[in-house]
């Protein structure tokens, strides 16, 4: 691989994202459906994934103070603005909201869950007197797939570029693209710290709300002032949870995504960049460092794709922030993979129950681990090799994650789903 190629690869998993990406899908897919129906929809229909379905439930929408696909779909007709992305939620106004719950409150708008073609999918429907458009994404977040109108094909992408997302960094091993990003000039990386910085701002935006309250509670229980390990685990513990309560509170914050999810954008980004600045490393230290963990979480979900049933922070972001920390250390390439197989070797099968308040508290517990899993590899104690899932070599580990999810935890996804639809029936 080639310098261009790693950072065309790199840059092409990263993208700004307003909300939850789950309910960020169904707003964008709505006003796909809206901005080719030509005018003003009267009946909204969404069909999303079980996955979809569990990731947006019961997370803040920005701007809204409000939670619900269904509000996610009225806005996306009334914003109308599909070339915005997975940015899209970031123009809504109160008068946006206050139309959309009419909406919603009249029973215009219907969201259901079934079976799909693929894990990431999301179908919308909108329809005028007898006019009807509807939008298809699938495969990522923002990748619309179909656009028709009146049965009128305006878009087909389900071959070629709208097919499966493949690993960008398929056929390499990790150890070449590490070394690959540490022969190369920092600066090439700038664009990774302008993400980290916008990332770190929303979770500063959390630290002056006194009505959220996690990220502030645990930076005033873990405030060290030696620079040891117990201090940058407990900054980077504190500002990580700022961020994803931020996020998934509804706070109108736009995160750095990385790999499709906001989330691992936070762990990944705000993780590595509040390290290096607790370790008092350089610019250039920086950069690498956030090269080095986009990367790797980037080629873990080659193989656990971008639906999972256990927490992808936890398996993905966090372990890529663990060899960067690692890095940041002093390390070299062994004691980085000796610390991602201990950050996996210990928290790979927590569960995702959904996207929602508490992933903040176990995207920030998977960065601490990565801090801890660092020191641990520089003093020489770390999982050894061939325990468990961990495998012989690091590929083999990312391999044996991608199997337990698919197909090991297939049944335990679909009981969380069943879960979580039931108990929001219940009300």
């Amino acid at each position: 691989m080639t310098q261009e190629e790693l950072l065309q690869a790199l840059a092409s998993e990263i993208e700004c994202s307003t909300g939850c990406t789950d309910p960020g899908s169904v707003c964008l897919a709505a006003a796909a459906a809206a901005h080719a129906l030509e005018k003003p929809a009267e009946e909204i229909q969404v069909l999303v994934s079980p996955n979809i379905y569990k990731n947006g439930v019961s997370v803040g929408i920005p701007g809204t103070g409000r939670v619900g696909l269904e509000l996610a779909a009225a806005l996306g007709v009334l914003l109308d603005r599909p070339q915005r992305g997975l940015a899209i939620l970031e123009e809504v106004t109160g008068e946006m909201v206050c139309r959309a719950e009419e909406t919603v409150a009249a029973g215009r708008v219907t969201v259901k869950y079934g079976e799909t073609p693929d894990p990431l999918y999301v179908r919308a429907v909108v329809r005028a007197g007898e006019d009807e458009a509807q939008a298809v994404i699938m495969y990522d977040y923002s990748n619309v797939v179909e656009l028709s109108r009146n049965g009128r094909v305006l878009l087909c992408r389900q071959g070629g570029a709208g097919g499966p997302l493949p690993c960008p960094f398929q056929g390499h091993t990790v150890e070449e693209l590490y070394r690959l990003i540490c022969s190369m000039e920092p600066e090439a990386f700038d664009f990774l710290l302008e993400g980290a910085q916008r990332n770190k701002q929303a979770a500063l935006r959390d630290l002056e709300d006194p009505t959220r309250r996690l990220g502030r509670t645990i930076r005033a229980c873990t405030a060290i002032q030696d620079k040891g390990p117990l201090a940058v685990c407990g900054a980077v513990r504190a500002y990580t949870a700022a961020a994803g309560e931020a996020r998934m509170g509804g706070m109108n914050v736009t995160i750095t995504a990385i790999t499709g999810s906001g989330n691992h954008g936070i762990t990944n980004f705000v993780g590595v960049l509040t390290a290096a600045e607790e370790l008092e490393a350089t610019r250039e230290q920086t950069a690498v460092a956030l090269a080095i963990s986009s990367m790797i979480t980037i080629y873990i979900k080659g193989y656990i794709k971008r639906m999972t049933a256990f927490c992808g922070c936890g398996v993905a972001a966090a372990t890529g922030m663990a060899a960067a920390v690692t890095y940041l250390l002093g390390g070299g390439y062994e004691q980085s993979v000796q610390a991602m197989q201990t950050v996996i070797g210990t928290i790979g099968g927590m569960f995702c129950d959904g996207a929602k308040s508490s992933c903040a508290y176990k995207l920030s517990t998977a960065a601490a681990m990565a801090v801890q899993a660092a020191y641990l590899a520089m003093a020489g104690c770390h999982v050894p090799a061939g325990e468990g899932i961990i495998g012989k070599t690091i590929e083999e580990t990312f391999a044996n994650i991608g199997r337990l999810n698919d197909p090991g935890m297939l049944e335990t996804d679909r009981v969380m789903v069943s879960i979580i639809a039931q108990r929001r029936a219940k009300g």
